[in-house]
């Protein structure tokens, strides 16, 4: 199954290093050597319990190694989940990792079963033997995989994948459709134990020689450095995930009027040359080698896929299912339809009866473990998996799948949840609870419950939902997973549908949530009297636009307004943005409502108008860094808004002439421009010699790219009318001492716009001619923002221009563009700022 011609390739790129293929091989060795196979001849089976990390990938391909079956689980699973899986499957070794080393053991203990643990990322993986052949799946009939999934009956089944049903799928994607072709790094951002991220971001690129990147978190700046850092090829995410991307893109293009008309002409043209040629600078943005995104999980939403496609993106778009390993249809290169899941894998083959969709290959899996007549419910006597889903075919044999017939809710994260599961937890809740039921309403999970009628008594409605929120949801939302949260309920006074049998009838529960929304819309309803002030304002204008829901004072994060981890980070945002304080989004459920986090807002507005006052603090050039230090993020957003001086036509005239002058006067040398990125953002910082020095850091920079530069100069290098003219169309920044945090704004807005900046980081001008001591604002404005840092050193300026002189004399001047400083190359601002200092001083 391992396809290698060079050892020595990345295997694993991680945002700290890399390992090569000889490297990964060596520590899946290690690891395989603390596996021992079971004397009484059974294969032995070993859970993979860990984050998305490289010692992941060490640890399930050690298990295959030895001839073992991997499990791997949800590193957000609750201790009750792996105590399930636990008990199921009977492992004979657990790898863990030590952060979820207490969840195992507490599963452990709920399961009452002894399972020898392996800590990875140990002392273990220093072991290294030579070793460049390595053999997965010695019988192709070999169980290779166990992955639990939701199933009809409301327990998780495992399903048995053989080393015969991955490789189908692989040489589907690999051999048949080049989609992995050795070339092409895939980024690892999914749950590894999810059958999708586990064959499209491990196993087939890995044994194809392709190579991965691990992204350390979802969010956007980390995507984007792995991207790039990885030069990735593929890129592999649920629609929640693309749908966050394009988001973002569409934000910046819809702000401008000119893009806004170049994408709605690439969205006629359908040229994806013209696309990619137009929007160069977003794949550059997105590592400038990203071939093929592909999209799994769930449906897409039509306008983001046909909005990617409009933006040069190629999308596969992929159907499939745990129990076929997993693809059943994905797009071909260059046939995307919005909307259509593609055509059959090349082994797949396909029909319909009676409206569903019915499938076999060479990928179905072996079987549900240790469960035979429910595999026999899905799988009939001539080998067709019955999806349960609804589809249809076109003329070229694309599938289209047009429903579902089955309970299991999909939710767009790419997430299978069970109903029935959930409705039983709920009903354990004896004393408010008579029966329940989940449904989906919208993009979340929302119960409906009928209360027992001694705890109702009088109560209306709204009473009974604001006290089950208090009583059964949170409680219950506490013992989840993220997905398996719900985030709103409604009372129902009389009881659900069901069949004779006591089944419930799913079909009919819509109706019920559709005559809520007419009831409450027709019903009169309490009056809540809500705050004027600006802070409610604009949050709930915020939220309604966001989430299109109402918002009122005693509407709740989550189980009201339906936030997620996502929705969390964005309120932040606004929040930072538009009030200049920060609330953390991991907190903001401990609020009970929106008006706590208004009356939050408004104490800690207080405190930064306090801490900022120009009465109650001095502020100067001398502690800008300070004033940088003080608190978050949140210091480099502005408390009005900002106004950016402009970039006069005469500016890279004026930059060029300078030079020109110096070349002849001083004859000024230049070196180091290959070191100059052609796009930001990033900040240049160079020593400061002399009133010389502004001009003399552009001499090295492009003409057409000089407006792209901001300047940060203190108000007493500006004085009078029209040097604030010139400073004002020339892209100079001016440090006001009244409001240094408006300024800092400026400066990272700047960089948020994707311009550069140039800031002196010694403040002024040096008396002797030596380098003096670096400020840490620009360092600050570096690690926050996660932009470079391009050190420039500037030679015989002082010599030309000393404090003393009104007229330069002929000394010679050299500008050296030195190589990129990373944020991430120092733990601290004042580390990073040394750094800088350092490798100026070392070419001075």
């Amino acid at each position: 199954m391992l396809k290698i011609r060079d050892y020595n390739k990345a295997a694993i790129i991680t945002p700290t290093g890399e390992v090569s293929y000889r490297e990964m091989m060596q520590h899946i060795s290690a690891y395989a050597d603390r596996l021992s196979e079971r004397t009484d001849g059974e294969r032995f089976k070993t859970v993979v319990l860990s984050e998305n990390r490289e010692e992941w990938l060490y640890a399930f391909f050690a298990v295959w190694l030895k001839g073992g079956i991997a499990v791997p689980v949800d590193a957000t699973s609750t201790a009750s989940d792996v105590a399930y899986i636990l008990r199921d499957c009977t492992p004979d070794y657990v790898f863990v990792s030590e952060q979820k080393e207490a969840l195992a053991r507490e599963a452990m203990a709920q399961a009452g079963v002894e399972v020898s643990l392996l800590l990875i990322g140990g002392k273990e993986e220093e072991k290294k033997e030579e070793c460049t052949e390595m053999t997965f799946g010695h019988n192709g009939s070999d169980v290779a995989v166990i992955i639990y999934t939701s199933g009809t009956t409301g327990s998780p089944k495992g399903v048995m994948l053989t080393y015969d049903n991955l490789e189908a799928n692989i040489r589907g994607v690999a051999d048949e459709v080049p989609i992995f072709n050795g070339e092409r790094r895939t980024l690892i951002l999914l749950p590894l134990h999810h059958v999708l991220p586990l064959m499209g971001t491990v196993i087939a690129p890995i044994t194809r020689a392709c190579g991965v990147a691990i992204c350390p978190t979802l969010s956007g700046p980390d995507i984007m450095a792995m991207l790039e850092r990885g030069q990735i090829g593929i890129m592999v995410g649920v629609p929640r995930l693309w749908q966050t991307l394009y988001q973002g893109i569409m934000k910046k293009i819809e702000a401008k009027a000119v893009t806004r008309a170049l994408f709605s002409m690439c969205k006629k043209a359908q040229s994806r040359r013209l696309s990619r040629l137009i929007f160069g600078a977003v794949h550059k943005k997105m590592g400038g080698h990203l071939d093929y995104c592909v999209c799994g999980g769930a449906a897409l939403d039509r306008e983001i896929g046909e909005g990617l496609k409009t933006l040069g993106l190629e999308v596969l778009e992929g159907y499939g299912m745990t129990e076929m390993a997993p693809i059943i249809a994905f797009t071909r290169p260059g046939d995307y339809i919005p909307g259509c899941a593609g055509l059959p894998l090349p082994s797949v083959e396909c029909k319909i009866v009676d409206g569903e969709l019915l499938c076999r290959g060479k990928n179905l899996m072996l079987g549900y473990y240790n469960r035979k007549a429910e595999t026999d419910e899905v799988i009939d006597k001539d080998g067709f998996l019955h999806t349960g889903d609804l589809a249809r075919f076109d003329e070229k044999g694309r599938v289209y799948i047009t429903g579902r017939s089955k309970e299991i809710i999909v939710l767009s994260n790419g997430k299978n949840v069970q109903p029935s599961e959930i409705e039983y937890k709920l009903e354990k809740y004896t004393e408010q609870v008579k029966e329940a039921a989940v449904v989906q309403d919208g993009d979340l999970l929302r119960a409906i419950i009928v209360p027992q009628e001694e705890w109702l008594g009088s109560k209306s409605d709204a009473e009974a939902e604001e006290q089950l929120k208090r009583e059964v949801l949170e409680p219950y939302n506490l013992t989840v997973a993220g997905y398996k949260k719900l985030m709103s309920l409604m009372v129902f006074r009389g009881e659900l549908p069901r069949t004779r049998l006591e089944k419930l009838q799913r079909y009919k529960l819509k109706d019920i949530i559709n005559g809520s929304k007419t009831a409450v819309e027709t019903a009169s309803q309490p009056v809540i009297e809500e705050p004027q002030d600006a802070y409610y304002t604009a949050l709930k204008q915020y939220i309604e636009k966001e989430k299109k829901v109402a918002v009122s004072p005693t509407s709740h994060i989550e189980t009201d307004l339906a936030f997620d981890s996502l929705d969390r980070v964005g309120l932040q945002g606004f929040i930072e943005e538009r009030f200049g304080v920060s609330i953390n989004a991991d907190d903001m459920a401990k609020y009970k409502n929106v008006g706590e986090i208004c009356e939050e807002l408004r104490k800690l507005s207080e405190n930064e108008e306090a801490l900022a006052g120009g009465e109650k603090r001095k502020v100067n050039s001398e502690n800008a860094d300070e004033i940088s230090k003080e608190g978050n993020s949140s210091i480099f957003v502005p408390q009005s808004p900002l106004k950016l001086p402009t970039s006069s036509f005469t500016h890279p005239l004026i930059a060029k002439c300078f030079a020109g002058f110096c070349r002849m006067h001083n004859s000024l040398k230049v070196s180091g421009k290959e070191n100059i990125p052609h796009e930001g953002p990033f900040i240049l910082a160079p020593n400061h010699q002399s009133f010389l020095d502004g001009p003399l850091a552009m001499a090295g920079i492009d003409s057409n790219e000089i407006k792209n530069y901001y300047f940060y100069a203190t108000e007493e290098h500006v004085q009078g009318s029209l040097r604030r003219w010139f400073a004002a169309h020339h892209n100079i920044i001016l440090m006001e001492r009244r409001n240094l945090k408006n300024s800092i704004a400026k400066m990272a807005e700047v960089l948020r716009q994707g311009k550069n900046l140039v800031i002196f980081p010694e403040g002024r001008r040096t008396n002797t001619g030596a380098l003096g001591d670096f400020k840490k604002t620009f360092a600050i404005l570096s690690q926050e923002l996660q932009v470079p840092i391009l050190p420039v050193c500037i030679r015989g300026a002082y010599d030309a221009l000393p404090r003393e002189r009104t007229f330069p004399s002929t000394a010679h001047i050299e500008i050296e563009y030195l190589p990129m400083v990373q944020p991430s190359e120092a733990a601290t601002p004042e580390e990073l700022a040394e750094l800088v200092k350092q490798r100026i001083a070392k070419v001075l």
